[in-house]
């Protein structure tokens, strides 16, 4: 009875380590990161699958439903390179009528024309396409000042907050390598990924090619329950000692920033915590 007893013993201690392993392997595989953003051509498609998957950003941070929420046909006109689960992917970002989404490339099939060639709705133009119609920019080297912020959101999905705590350092330069590093040391998706500290940023700055020499990381919480809470969003960066005296000496300087916004749940930064990445030389 005891040699029974042992060897029970022995196949829960074995199978208690499988079941570790499996779990760690299963958590390392979950890690999703943004790779790099890319202009496509604009083109109408269908939808081949109405149960996908839409997120409101290329990060895949918040879902938005399925593609039942949207008309069969809807216009592609941006790309998120992805890994996601340990493999590489490719996400679409979609405009139907003024709403937009994103959702994997696989699932909208671009339209052909009876020539056989895919139509096209990109307007021909000879103008500048980093200036956009207010007169703004989101040309690379743009001051937070005069970035058309919402033409980055639709090419870039930076939100009205991250937008608003950017401005709050007047003079940055809004930088997508630099708003890459504090993206992928976001995760919200699985709180084993979520790490913001100094090391996690070194290390993701050299995966995007920033030079990570001198970067100033601000970390901040804002004590508020509403939503687009300007006012709490601006006291907490200025309890982290950044006032606008301290924000005025990064002039010049490139940043990018992550917030999360309350309600959103998710398993990573909690309600109201924020990140703001300062970089002098990207």
């Amino acid at each position: 009875m005891k040699k029974l007893n042992q060897v029970g013993l022995s196949l829960l201690v074995v199978s208690g380590m499988l079941l570790g392993l499996s779990v760690t392997q299963s958590t390392a595989h979950a890690r999703t990161y943004l790779r790099y953003y890319e202009n496509i051509a604009n083109q109408n498609a269908t939808v081949t699958n109405r149960n996908a998957t839409v997120y409101t950003s290329g990060s895949l941070k918040h879902r938005a439903g399925t593609m039942w929420n949207y008309h069969a046909k809807v216009e592609q006109y941006y790309a998120a390179h992805v890994t996601k689960n340990g493999k590489t992917s490719v996400y679409y970002k979609f405009r139907d009528g003024k709403r937009t989404g994103w959702v994997w490339h696989g699932y909208l099939k671009p339209i052909v024309s009876n020539t056989g060639a895919t139509t096209s709705t990109t307007p021909a133009s000879t103008k500048n396409p980093s200036t956009t119609a207010s007169g703004k920019s989101i040309a690379p080297g743009t001051t937070v000042e005069n970035e058309d912020w919402t033409a980055l959101a639709k090419k870039a999905g930076v939100d009205d907050n991250q937008a608003y705590i950017m401005q709050l350092f007047s003079g940055t330069i809004y930088n997508q390598k630099v708003q890459n590093v504090a993206n992928l040391s976001w995760n919200e998706a699985d709180s084993a990924d979520f790490d913001d500290s100094d090391q996690a940023l070194q290390e993701n700055s050299s995966r995007y090619g920033v030079n990570s020499t001198g970067i100033v990381a601000i970390r901040f919480t804002a004590s508020t329950n509403k939503y687009h809470d300007y006012t709490a969003i601006k006291n907490a960066i200025e309890k982290a000692g950044y006032d606008a005296s301290a924000r005025a000496k990064f002039t010049g300087w490139s940043i990018g920033a992550e917030y999360e916004e309350p309600g959103s749940y998710s398993e990573g930064p909690k309600d109201g915590d924020g990140l703001i990445l300062l970089v002098p030389n990207p």
